[in-house]
C-alpha cells in the first residue's frame, strides 16, 4: 500500500469498496433475472425492451449505464452471489413515496407521501405499479442463470427490475 495514505483513507476507501461490491450484486442478480426471462420467454422479453425503449427513463438509463461503463464493472471479476432482498415489495412501495415526493416538489398539485389530494387533482397513488414477486421461483443462487455479459446487459437489468415488479395473473412460470 502507498504510505502517503492516512489510516481514514484506508477506511474510507473499504467503505467505498463495501459499496460498489453491494451495487455490482444489486446489478448483477437483475440481470440474471433478466437473462432468465430473456432465455425462457424470447418474444415477451423482445416485446417488453420494444415498448420501453422509446421511453426517456429507459434511454437516460442506457446513457448513464454506458457512460458509467457499468457492463465492465458488473462483468470485472468473479461473479457475485445473488441478492435476494433486491426489489421485494416493501423496497417498492419505498420507492414509489420516494418517487411521490419527488414528484409533489416538482408539481404543487400533487400530494407528497402520506398526504391527501388537493382538491381536483390526480392521485399519486399507482405511480409505481402494484407488485407480486415473479422471482420467488428462484430459491437459491444456483436456480438463476449466470450473467451474460455482452451489449444486451442493460436490457437484460431492465427486464430484471420488471421481472419484480410485474404482475402476471397467470402467476410465475
Amino acid at each position: 500500500m502507498n504510505d502517503a495514505l492516512r489510516p481514514v483513507d484506508r477506511q474510507l476507501l473499504a467503505r467505498v469498496a463495501g459499496g460498489n461490491d453491494w451495487l455490482r450484486s444489486v446489478l448483477c442478480t437483475l440481470a440474471r433475472h433478466g437473462t432468465s426471462l430473456r432465455r425462457e420467454d424470447p418474444a415477451r422479453a423482445q416485446e417488453l425492451i420494444a415498448q420501453l425503449s422509446s421511453w426517456p427513463w429507459f434511454k437516460a438509463g442506457q446513457f448513464l449505464f454506458d457512460l458509467l461503463e457499468w457492463e465492465d464493472f458488473m462483468v470485472d471479476g468473479p461473479p457475485p452471489p445473488a441478492l435476494p432482498t433486491v426489489l421485494q415489495p416493501d423496497n417498492w412501495e419505498r420507492l414509489e413515496n420516494l418517487l411521490a415526493s419527488v414528484r409533489a416538489l416538482v408539481d404543487a398539485a400533487q400530494p407528497a407521501s402520506g398526504t391527501s389530494a388537493p382538491a381536483g387533482a390526480s392521485a399519486v397513488s399507482g405511480f409505481v405499479p402494484s407488485v407480486s414477486v415473479m422471482v420467488d421461483r428462484f430459491t437459491s443462487d444456483a436456480d438463476l442463470p449466470p450473467l451474460e455479459p455482452g451489449l444486451h446487459l442493460y436490457r437484460d437489468v431492465v427486464l430484471g427490475v420488471w421481472m419484480t415488479a410485474a404482475v402476471d395473473p397467470a402467476g410465475p412460470a
